[in-house]
């Protein structure tokens, strides 16, 4: 698996899109939807009937939509995979702007898995303009791996735990799970992007963490560079994995958690990612879209 310096975004022999409630979650689909051979949206049963969520599927509806729960979705997609596995060579698309990280982690890692070595697999991520963080601390109902496979190993016992930590905005969450985890040693990635609102609103609502924590234990990340993301990221996970365990909670923008999974998969059983989830309990919030960001996979 190698990733690309540049995107590959001229054709698309399968397109996976996400139906969600948020106003951006059909920007990449009317975008991409002429250059891809074949479309499959990926939708829910929860809150179908919140803020844009039937909008967006009416916009959706000359393409092949399923509205099934994670569990189900790796078994439709075996015969997409299957057909692909068939071509030469092939090129797909997943836009993750809008599925939960469950669910990103889900498909991702199945076309990883299942896919032919040289198909080439493009991340789609559509960052959107600066929304206000919830008024409330959002529920936490699931705290674990993010996906089973990358639940890592226990490794040398004699090693210390290393937490990473990719910040959100969400009012004390990173440090409601380092409290879970109680790591020997905890690191913070903040996003920078080109809402200035968006960094401070993170830097505020983590400030205990970050005082808890060394300065130099503190990176930022461009949120629009996944390709430089993965090799910051990879190198610090390398580093720490001489001598502790370590584990990834990639918190923030969906994009980290893609590169956490990818890092994550190449490094096991040496690391592991984990998520933490309301499970569709969070307050429903619209998120416009602002940028797009894009990052292609060789298998």
């Amino acid at each position: 698996m190698r990733l690309l310096k540049n995107a590959m975004n001229e054709h698309f022999d399968l397109a996976i899109f996400g139906l969600g409630y948020e106003s951006r979650s059909t920007f990449a689909y009317e975008k991409y939807k002429a250059v891809s051979t074949k479309i499959v949206v990926l939708g829910y049963k929860s809150n179908q009937h919140v803020l844009y969520y039937q909008k967006n599927k009416k916009a959706f509806e000359s393409a092949e939509i399923i509205e099934e729960q994670c569990s189900d979705i790796t078994e439709f997609l075996i015969g997409k995979v299957d057909e692909l596995n068939q071509l030469e060579s092939a090129n797909v698309m997943i836009d993750i702007t809008v599925m939960t990280r469950h669910r990103l982690a889900l498909v991702l890692n199945f076309l990883i898995k299942n896919l032919k070595p040289k198909i080439n697999i493009t991340i789609c991520y559509i960052a959107s303009k600066y929304v206000c963080p919830p008024s409330d601390m959002q529920p936490v109902k699931k705290v674990g791996p993010l996906i089973e496979e990358l639940s890592g190993g226990l490794g040398n016992l004699s090693y210390s735990t290393s937490a990473i930590f990719g910040l959100g905005y969400e009012q004390s969450k990173a440090l409601g799970i380092y409290n879970y985890l109680e790591p020997d040693s905890a690191y913070s990635f903040i996003p920078k992007s080109l809402n200035v609102e968006f960094e401070e609103d993170v830097k505020a609502n983590n400030l205990s963490l970050l005082n808890s924590t060394p300065s130099e234990n503190t990176y930022s990340y461009n949120v629009y560079s996944p390709y430089d993301t993965y090799i910051d990221l990879k190198s610090l996970v390398l580093s720490l994995a001489e001598t502790s365990r370590v584990i990834i909670v990639p918190l923030g923008p969906k994009i980290l958690s893609a590169v956490s999974l990818i890092i994550g998969l190449e490094l096991y059983p040496d690391v592991s990612v984990w998520r933490v989830s309301s499970l569709h309990s969070e307050e429903p919030m619209d998120r416009v879209a602002d940028r797009e960001i894009l990052q292609t996979i060789t298998l």
